[in-house]
């Protein structure tokens, strides 16, 4: 498949079948606590971090009331503000169970894809930066990890915020497990930029770049985005998806990688009175 082919519904909907499957595995996978739910996976960790949300629910048929029930009650019984990412090709039964239980929208994402091809090089559109080498993470080096870990956290956190420990705990428990690839790019030793890839069969997922303040518009992201998708290439992997908010910094750059856009979610929540929302 071309990256630049024309896609049909149904070709849409075998990249979100794909993609959210293996957003569902990768959550059962690292979440403190996880269980299957209508066709995906909900997950549970420490108040505020990523791992409490659900994903892939609805693919595979009707979403009953009963099963929305239990998503609330294993969020709430907790102090957790449930929250669902709801795929566009997920069956209609769960819009509407979300909204009689009086669910809302917190927030939209756009999946972006990328055909690979084994006989293709991605190349950034620029060269990298001079000094700049970027390699795979040992996962087995404690002090490593938890530099990585610092990095993706402090990319995303706004400027003078407190990090929380807990989210470098959930980062670097995700980057230990064995089908997460991390990768870096370190300067004078340092690591300046950090990201993973998930290659996962066909599917491979780009996720949690960050790359430090002091290193940004020097075409160091455009480079991870390149070395990952030759990594998941090499891996047989046939297409590449990452995620992002509207209008940020992540479409710009991945739109100039040869990414088009394959669908968008809709992040849904029940908030009440002492619940914690996902950071972020």
């Amino acid at each position: 498949m071309p990256v630049d082919s024309p896609m049909t519904t149904l070709e849409f909907r075998e990249i979100a079948r794909m993609e959210e499957a293996r957003q569902a595995r990768g959550l059962a996978a690292v979440a403190d606590e996880a269980r299957p739910l209508a066709g995906g996976t909900m997950g549970r960790g420490v108040p505020g971090t990523w791992f409490n949300g659900a994903v892939g629910l609805g693919l595979n048929g009707a979403v009953s009331r009963a099963e929305i029930d239990e998503l609330v009650e294993f969020y709430t019984s907790k102090g957790i503000e449930p929250r669902v990412e709801v795929c566009p090709f997920a069956d209609e039964s769960l819009i509407r169970g979300l909204a009689d239980l009086g669910f809302v929208v917190r927030l939209f994402e756009m999946t972006f894809y990328r055909a690979l091809d084994r006989q293709e090089t991605v190349r950034p559109p620029q060269h990298t930066p001079h000094g700049i080498e970027i390699a795979a993470l040992d996962a087995g080096d404690d002090g490593a990890v938890r530099e990585y870990a610092t990095v993706c956290v402090t990319g995303f956190a706004p400027p003078g915020e407190t990090i929380r420990p807990e989210f470098i705990d959930a980062v670097a428990k995700t980057a230990r497990h064995p089908r997460v690839t991390g990768v870096v790019a370190r300067y004078e030793g340092r690591i300046v930029a950090a990201g993973g890839m998930e290659a996962s069969g066909e599917s491979a997922g780009l996720f949690g770049l960050s790359v430090l303040p002091e290193f940004r518009r020097r075409g160091i992201q455009q480079a991870m985005i390149a070395w990952r998708l030759n990594e998941a290439s090499r891996r047989g992997s046939r297409i590449a998806c990452i995620a992002g908010k509207p209008g940020e910094g992540t479409e710009r750059n991945v739109r100039r990688m040869g990414f088009m856009l394959a669908y968008t979610k809709v992040h849904m929540v029940k908030p009440g009175e002492g619940l914690v929302p996902v950071v972020g």
